[in-house]
C-alpha cells in the first residue's frame, strides 16, 4: 500500500515534458537575434563615425600652424606650384616680380592685422586665364592671372589678399580638410612620412584649388579684408570696388572666384555701409608694373 502511494505521488508531481520546438520556429528565433545584433552593431558604427567626425572637426583647427606648414612641405607644395606655372611659360621674370610684390603685400597685411608671428603666408602668381584666388594648406595662396588682369587698383588687390589671408587666420583650410589633416598628423607623429599618402589624404594641387568654404567662413574672411582695408587705407573702398567688379562679372560670365566664393548681396552691402562712415574717402591708387604692364592690360569688362 505504501509503495502504491509513493508511485502515485511520483506520477502526480512529475513535470511534463517541454514540447520540442519546430525547426521553422527555431530558425525564426535565430533570425530575430541576428537582426537585433546587426541593428546594435550598425548603431555603434554610426555613433563612432559621427563622434570621430566631430572630434576631427574640433581638433583640426587647434593643431599648431607649424604642423599645417609641415604637411604642405610634405606635399612639396612649392614644387607643385612651379610645375603648374611651367606649363604656361610666358614671362618668368615678371612672374617672379609679381610673386615678390605679393609677398611684400602679404607681410604688410599680416602686420596691420597683428597676426601671430608663426603664421606665414606664401603667395603664388599663376599665369592663367582663370579669374580666381584660392587659399590652400600651409598658408599658400594662389592668385591667377585672369583675376589680376581684371583688377585696376592697389586697394582691390590688397582686399583680395586680405580676404584669402583671413581664411588662413581663421584656420578654414584645416576645418575643411579636417579628416585628412588630422589623419595625416597622427600618421606623421607615428613616424610614417609619405608624400603620396598625404596627397591621397589631402588631395593634389588641382583638388586644393577647388576648395570652397561655408558662408560663415566667407563672412569671417570678409571681415578680415574690411579690417585690413580700414587699417591700411582708412576705409573700405577697395573691398566695395572688388565686390562691385565681381557683381558685374557674375552677370556677364561664369567667374571662377564667384563660384568658389559665394557672393550674397549682403556682403557687398555690408562693406558699402562701412565705407559710408568714412567722411573723406581717399581716391583709389592704380596698380603699376609689374602688376600692370601697360594700359592694355585693363580688361574691357571694367
Amino acid at each position: 500500500m505504501v509503495w502504491w502511494l509513493k508511485e502515485s505521488a511520483k506520477m502526480l508531481y512529475r513535470n511534463p515534458r517541454a514540447p520540442r520546438p519546430q525547426p521553422e520556429q527555431a530558425g525564426r528565433g535565430e533570425n530575430r537575434e541576428l537582426f537585433r545584433l546587426l541593428v546594435i552593431v550598425g548603431l555603434l558604427v554610426v555613433i563612432s563615425v559621427v563622434t570621430i567626425d566631430r572630434l576631427t572637426a574640433w581638433l583640426a583647427p587647434k593643431l599648431p600652424f607649424a604642423l599645417e606648414v609641415s604637411l604642405a612641405d610634405s606635399l612639396s607644395f612649392n614644387a607643385l606650384v612651379e610645375a603648374e606655372a611651367s606649363r604656361v611659360p610666358r614671362d618668368v621674370e615678371r612672374r617672379r616680380a609679381v610673386n615678390a610684390d605679393l609677398q611684400r603685400r602679404s607681410q604688410k597685411i599680416l602686420r596691420v592685422l597683428q597676426a601671430p608671428p608663426d603664421l606665414t603666408i606664401t603667395p603664388h602668381y599663376l599665369e592663367s586665364d582663370t579669374a580666381n584666388a584660392v587659399t590652400t594648406i600651409g598658408g599658400h595662396i594662389l592668385l591667377f592671372g585672369g583675376l589680376l588682369d581684371k583688377l585696376r587698383y592697389e586697394e582691390e588687390l590688397d582686399a583680395i589678399l586680405a580676404h584669402e589671408i583671413g581664411h588662413v587666420l581663421h584656420r578654414h583650410v584645416v576645418q575643411h580638410l579636417s579628416r585628412g589633416v588630422t589623419t595625416a598628423v597622427v600618421i606623421g607623429l607615428l613616424g610614417i612620412r609619405s608624400a603620396s599618402l598625404n596627397q591621397w589624404l589631402l588631395g593634389d594641387l588641382r583638388q586644393l584649388e577647388q576648395l570652397a568654404y561655408s558662408r560663415d567662413a566667407e563672412r569671417e574672411a570678409d571681415e578680415t579684408a574690411i579690417l585690413a582695408s580700414q587699417r591700411l587705407y582708412g576705409g573700405t573702398a577697395g573691398v566695395v570696388s572688388v565686390f562691385d567688379l565681381f557683381n558685374r562679372l557674375q552677370r556677364t560670365s561664369a567667374l571662377a572666384w564667384t563660384q568658389s566664393h559665394p557672393l550674397p548681396a549682403e556682403r557687398a552691402q555690408h562693406a558699402r555701409e562701412l565705407d559710408r562712415v568714412n567722411q573723406q574717402p581717399r581716391p583709389l591708387t592704380p596698380l603699376t608694373p609689374p602688376l600692370k604692364l601697360s594700359a592694355q592690360n585693363y580688361r574691357s569688362e571694367r
